[in-house]
């Protein structure tokens, strides 16, 4: 029996005991929220090791040991059926892991002779292994699946893997499971949640992608790209030394911290959870599925025409960003206005406006990210982009680009803080565009902005996460640029910044505070006071500059010495 005759159920959920037939012979697809398949070799080679004990008994005495169900846990499934084909199908919501792992046994196990492929085949009622049809589009998951079948394929060369049909038995029959399935998609969202929040499996970050995929509100396909985009933004890599990834450094790094910073609140206090989270509302019986279907992107106090977006998912757009967007004002004669855009950037989202989630949120970061991918397209790992845009033409390096390149040198010998002091200057020219775009007044940002936050590696004895966080709060930078209506005002207020950043290391220059350590290094190093570095935009001089220079000259000088 592939059912071990323990089950309970309610309505709409059953708990029963399954061993690895009766989970195998069943349709298992990966639902879009799980995480990526990450198994290594220790939880591998764990796995087989306790399979092993089961397969082959110890012997003592001439007395064999009786064999014993081997439990590997419990898996969570969401229990669909496909009308139209007349199948149904499980979601796997938890144990992603071990049935993949599980999966590449068996069809090791089907690789290594005839004879238990044949014995397999008879075991499965000739049934494919489902989960090995699924599209694995993360490539660190498509690496670690191919790694640990390799791994698998050398433990069961061992002479003590030649399995007979008896043993192959036990394997489909003595391994079991407590298998929870559910019909409703909240409850399924509800464990999966639970599953994942206890014992921090997940992280806040992990558990984002899930819980907005639950308010998409539009057509299914919607949300199969709104998955397939944050894959993407997840497989792209920073220049940087710490291993970033695209969608986790915009979204909690830059974007979470600079909304709390906008909001005049601490960047420390970011709670990913609270500060994403998912406040869709249902849709009323009373709305139509033509108003049903458009989702609210921009702030409610924006025009009537801006609020309200049908959002298009076109999966055979490979190399461009693969959504559209049509929004619509009715007329006072009848006739509507329709507006289309095939550009995320333009969308009317800002840093600091409320979210409710859902489609909203993948085009919140979405936009964000395009923008980064603009501005910053150096900072993007060659290796993690496809061929296509790999083989394009060198564009000009921007300011900002050539700013970065020296700051991501620093990286690796000024400490965890410095990187801190990068994403909160980056922070601030992702807010410039968003408000201004790349107006006459940018690159002379760009340089003052980064003049301002980088002094304060010279300004702060120790450069902790904690102590330039509450540098920015002190001084509450976002929210009151946030004041401010033009970008002339802008540049002007981070003028005064900097004069007071000049007289504060004038003030600790005359009180004789000694310049050593990282910071003296950095003084040495200083990009300023270098004429030979690729710089080929012209230097902002003002006072914190001309100050920081003397102070590298005179570190230089005293090193030579």
């Amino acid at each position: 029996m592939a059912s071990i005759n323990e089950t309970s159920s309610t309505n709409d959920v059953s708990v029963e005991k399954v061993n690895l037939k009766g989970l195998l012979s069943k349709v298992l697809t990966l639902p879009a929220y799980q995480r990526r398949y990450c198994w290594g070799k220790e939880q591998v080679s764990e796995l087989l090791a306790d399979i092993g004990k089961i397969i082959f008994p110890i012997s003592n005495d001439n007395d064999v040991k009786p064999f014993l169900p081997l439990f590997l846990g419990t898996v969570i499934l969401h229990q669909q059926v496909n009308t139209t084909e007349s199948l149904t199908h499980y979601n796997l919501v938890d144990g992603q892991q071990r049935s993949l792992t599980l999966c590449l046994l068996v069809m090791a196990l089907k690789e290594k002779n005839q004879n238990s492929s044949n014995r397999i085949d008879q075991l499965l009622s000739k049934k494919p292994l489902s989960l090995l049809q699924a599209k694995f589009t993360h490539r660190e998951a498509q690496h670690q699946l191919a790694s640990n079948f390799a791994l698998i394929k050398s433990i069961l060369s061992s002479n003590q893997w030649q399995l007979e049909p008896s043993q192959l038995d036990l394997l489909f029959t003595h391994c079991e499971f407590v298998v929870i399935t559910i019909n409703s998609v909240d409850q399924a969202f509800a464990f999966f949640d639970s599953q994942n929040s206890a014992g921090k499996r997940l992280s806040d970050f992990d558990l984002l992608k899930a819980r907005h995929l639950r308010g998409v509100v539009s057509d299914p396909s919607v949300g199969i790209g709104c998955s397939r985009i944050w894959e993407e933004y997840e497989n792209l890599k920073l220049n940087s030394c710490y291993n970033q990834r695209v969608a986790y450094y915009l979204t909690e790094q830059l974007i979470g911290r600079a909304r709390k910073r906008l909001h005049g609140q601490h960047g420390e206090h970011l709670q990913l959870t609270s500060e994403f989270g998912v406040r869709i509302q249902k849709s009323t019986e009373t709305e139509t599925s033509s108003t049903s279907n458009k989702v609210q992107l921009s702030m409610p106090s924006n025009s009537q025409l801006y609020q309200n977006w049908l959002i298009h998912y076109h999966p055979d757009k490979k190399d461009v960003f693969p959504f559209t967007f049509e929004t619509e004002l009715p007329l006072n004669d009848g006739n509507r206005f329709i507006y289309s855009l095939d550009d995320v950037t333009e969308l009317p989202l800002q840093l600091d406006q409320p979210l409710i989630g859902g489609e909203q949120f993948f085009m919140f970061i979405a936009k964000y990210a395009e923008l980064y991918k603009q501005l910053f397209a150096s900072d993007i790992d060659k290796e993690s982009e496809t061929s296509e845009s790999s083989d394009k033409a060198e564009v000009v390096v921007s300011i900002q680009e050539c700013l970065l390149k020296i700051h991501r040198k620093q990286e690796s010998v000024q400490g965890r803080g410095y990187p801190r002091l990068i994403q909160s200057w980056q922070a601030l020219i992702l807010f410039y565009v968003d408000r201004y775009g790349q107006d006459k007044c940018f690159n002379e940002f760009v340089q003052l902005s980064d003049q301002y936050i980088f002094s304060f590696r010279i300004l702060l004895s120790q450069l902790r996460r904690s102590s330039i966080e509450k540098k920015l709060n002190d001084e509450k930078i976002f929210s009151r640029l946030l004041l401010l209506p033009t970008s002339r005002e802008t540049v002007d207020y981070i003028k005064r910044l900097i004069n007071k950043s000049a007289l504060e290391l004038e003030v600790s220059k005359q009180k004789k505070d000694k310049i050593k350590g990282v910071r003296k290094r950095y003084l040495e190093s200083f990009y300023w006071h270098q004429e030979d570095i690729e710089f080929s935009h012209k230097k902002s001089s003002n006072r914190l500059s001309t100050f920081l220079i003397k102070m590298a000259s005179s570190v230089t000088e005293s090193t030579d010495e």
